[in-house]
């Protein structure tokens, strides 16, 4: 398995799929922070001419680390993405990615306009004060009241949830650790899917996944991602060049709508689609299909 070392005990592992001497390849920037590349993620690049490249962020995943949250900031992420441009010998990327993925990709956009092709997002999410408040606090908790209490239960109703959960995912027990994991992930199910059922929120709360997204979910939204307030919007100058397609669940719960909105009002070469029957994630019908069919059109010339 490929690793690249990034410093402070991290080694991202990649992966890439076809030539990508050939043509710009697709990088994946997945979700969380600390979800990682999963089978349903590469699903969607299922039987595609361009080559695509994968990689897990730190501290996920199959990538090393020494401590999982030692050296692990937003700033270090976007800058793992342009070490793997440079490891990689890419002159360009086609960026895609959905949720925390989508705010990885135009921070590293906004930072490295000149080694972006296009990009094509999905559940866009710009790491706000006002859209953490929407999902740990009062929003989300109106349209699945009897969860959200689930989910507070854990932390005995804490003022500040992310925090709370924070602490009791650092400080508590092996067992709490795992019961917190396991509720953060249960909340997060919920509002991924349009209509699920109990089999699948089980499968997303396993510990095995369950724990480091948690944590480190916990862990980057304690400190509102490590960036100041409204900087994607104040800083999307460098990105009115570039192509960028959006696909937007209009009941997604997580990342409401009106994100997605008003970054395309802010980008000069941005097209908004928008799922009408589809919640947050990349799977649900309308979203898979419409970014398939965005994806077919990013395949390269025959």
């Amino acid at each position: 398995m490929p690793y690249l070392d990034v410093g402070y005990g991290h080694q991202l592992h990649y992966e890439s799929v076809g030539d990508i001497t050939t043509d710009v390849p697709l990088l994946f920037v997945h979700g969380g922070p600390g979800a990682g590349v999963s089978t349903a993620d590469k699903a969607l690049f299922a039987g595609l001419q361009r080559p695509v490249v994968y990689f897990d962020q730190r501290g996920c995943g199959l990538s090393r680390f020494e401590q999982r949250l030692n050296g692990n900031t937003t700033e270090q992420l976007v800058e793992d993405i342009e070490k793997l441009r440079n490891a990689l010998s890419l002159p360009k990327l086609i960026l895609v990615g959905g949720s925390w993925g989508s705010t990885l990709s135009l921070l590293y956009a906004v930072r490295y306009p000149q080694y972006i092709d296009s990009m094509l997002l999905w559940g866009i999410f710009l790491c706000r004060q006002q859209e953490l408040d929407w999902f740990y606090q009062h929003g989300a908790s109106q349209l699945y009241p009897e969860e959200f209490q689930k989910f507070m239960c854990q932390v005995d109703g804490a003022a500040d949830s992310v925090a709370a959960y924070f602490d009791l995912l650092t400080t508590g027990s092996e067992e709490q650790q795992r019961a917190a994991a396991a509720s953060w992930a249960r909340w997060e199910a919920v509002n991924s899917f349009f209509d699920t059922d109990e089999a699948t929120l089980g499968r997303f709360a396993q510990a095995e996944s369950a724990l480091p997204m948690a944590l480190l979910e916990s862990y980057y939204f304690k400190h509102q991602g490590f960036l100041p307030a409204d900087y994607i919007l104040r800083h999307c100058q460098p990105l009115q060049t570039i192509s960028v397609d959006i696909v937007q669940g209009r009941l997604d719960t997580i990342c409401p709508c009106g994100t997605a909105w008003q970054l395309a009002k802010h980008l000069a070469n941005c097209r908004l689609y928008i799922s009408p029957r589809a919640s947050h994630a990349a799977s649900e019908p309308e979203n898979f299909s419409a970014l398939r069919t965005l994806l077919h059109k990013l395949e390269p010339a025959a």
